[in-house]
């Protein structure tokens, strides 16, 4: 009886099982596990022998993450040198730069070796392709004459490490290495096309491997470049990118990436990386704000607060005051400060068209006290505008100086109550009839979509009342859509519009 139950039983889990339903799960914890049993494993079978030629000193050993700097030979099975960084070896003399575990990875029989490594200490290793070049995750090339299917006998020395909490992978490649010197409270990185300044060494890496320690071959205490204007290399470039303003580093970096450019000498000789010694002076934010050059915004003087959580980006009242002249010309053609420099900030609200769309667009990425330099062209200047002013030809190119001075934050009113929703959906809708009103169609087109995209989201409504309210702000919104398309003679859209309000 026990025998048959058991059948049963078996056959009655075997008819639950779909195999459609059950797959195998894994998780990045078991792959790693799974890594090291592996590994365990091909070492206990001499996967990567080790033996040590000299000692060394200290207690630290390499981690995943660490920069370290290492002295290396490497000879064929047969005793044949094949590749060697020391001098006396016939190599540069220059140490090379691994990151463990990260960027382009090394074989991964050097990593092993290294990990219970001291600084100084020399070791012989011997290792079988498979944890040479030839394994999955090494993405360095080997040297001239080097063959990936043979084993090879590495002799290594570690000469420096640098903490993996200071380093960082940099570049598109990840073969450039960031140390931290001197942190900065700032949060934003210049890039394409920020105007930056920064005081910059480059010198070869000292046979140490300790950074500043050789002699440099190019100083400047000031660079004065713009970003992605091809003056500078792609490798200063990239390093930047990484920085925050008043920030220190020490980049290990290709040395392809720092030759060819009028901004900085090519090495006297030609190692495989240089040290790039970096401090961000400052830089002007510098942004292209439709994509082809016809609107910059060059920050001048920067806010107060974070970007973007302290900027006006959704339509708000704003203060500011800004003067603007011809870019031709030279002709100013307005100061709201006046000649005395003592009138009150212009207030406005955006999104209303009431300035032309080049400062709309701009000051929203604006902090308070900000002062920023916005320079247009005439299509988003005063070009078609009722008040373009005197001495503004048609198509002339201007230039403002625009300083927020204040504005008031906007609640978050997807989730606000649905009353508060409803009402300010409303006026929206009214600032749109008044933009409609004064032939402003594009801002009015903006402020009614923006009135019926908020009613339309409003899920919660409590009482017929506020369905019936939220109902006439959504058919309104609908029919002075209409009645816009309608006025650029867009008389398909105008019907599509209004099939939606009889609806």
């Amino acid at each position: 009886m026990a025998v048959q139950a058991l059948q049963a039983y078996v056959v009655a889990m075997q008819n639950r099982i779909d195999d459609n339903d059950y797959e195998p799960q894994f998780n990045e914890k078991d792959e790693k596990k799974d890594k090291e049993l592996r590994e365990s494993e091909d070492l206990s079978h001499g996967a990567v022998l080790k033996g040590m030629v000299e000692q060394g000193a200290g207690t630290r050993h390499p981690q995943e993450g660490d920069l370290v700097y290492i002295h290396i030979s490497v000879t064929a099975p047969s005793g044949q040198l094949l590749h060697s960084t020391r001098v006396e070896e016939g190599g540069s003399g220059v140490p090379m730069a691994l990151l463990l575990g990260r960027g382009v990875r090394a074989p991964r029989g050097w990593e092993l070796g290294l990990q219970d490594m001291v600084c100084q200490q020399r070791c012989q290793l011997t290792i079988k392709p498979e944890y040479g070049y030839k394994h999955k995750d090494c993405h360095m090339k080997p040297p001239k004459g080097v063959s990936i299917d043979e084993t090879m006998r590495v002799d290594i020395k570690l000469l420096e490490i640098y903490s993996k909490d200071d380093v960082r992978v940099v570049g598109a490649n990840e073969d450039i290495y960031k140390t931290i010197k001197q942190r900065s409270e700032s949060w934003e990185s210049p890039r394409e096309p920020y105007e930056v300044e920064v005081s910059c060494s480059a010198r070869v890496p000292a046979p140490s491997g300790r950074h500043g320690e050789s002699t440099p071959y190019f100083v400047a205490p000031s660079l004065k470049f713009t970003m992605g204007s091809g003056t500078a290399p792609s490798g200063l470039e990239e390093a930047l990118s990484s920085m925050t303003q008043g920030e220190k580093s020490v980049f290990s970096c290709p040395t392809q990436y720092v030759k060819g450019s009028s901004l900085l000498p090519d090495p006297t000789h030609q190692p495989d990386r240089v040290e790039l010694d970096l401090h961000l002076l400052r830089f002007a934010q510098v942004r292209d704000m439709t994509g082809n050059g016809e609107v910059m915004k060059r920050r001048i003087k920067e806010g107060t607060g974070q970007f973007p959580m302290d900027c006006p980006m959704a339509d708000s009242r704003l203060q500011i005051h800004y003067r603007g002249h011809v870019v031709d010309t030279g002709q100013e053609f307005v100061n709201t400060r006046g000649g005395d420099s003592t009138a009150q900030p212009l207030e406005f609200d955006s999104g209303m068209g009431i300035l032309p769309e080049a400062i709309d667009m701009t000051v929203r990425l604006m902090t308070p006290g900000e002062i920023s330099l916005i320079t247009s062209t005439s299509q988003y200047a005063y070009d078609g505008r009722p008040d373009r002013p005197p001495g503004v030809p048609e198509g002339a190119k201007v230039e403002w100086e625009v300083e927020l001075i204040n504005f008031q934050k906007q609640p978050d009113w997807e989730r606000a109550e649905p009353l508060a929703k409803i009402q300010h959906a409303g006026e929206l809708k009214d600032q749109g009839n008044i933009a409609f009103k004064a032939g402003r169609l594009k801002a009015a087109r903006s402020k009614y979509t923006k009135a019926l995209r908020l009613a339309e989201r409003i899920f919660d409504i409590e009482t017929e009342e506020q369905a019936e309210a939220a109902s006439v702000v959504k058919t309104a919104c609908l029919v002075n859509l209409a009645n816009c398309a309608q006025r650029e003679q867009q008389f398909g859209e105008a019907l599509e519009w209004c099939n939606k309000a009889l609806r």
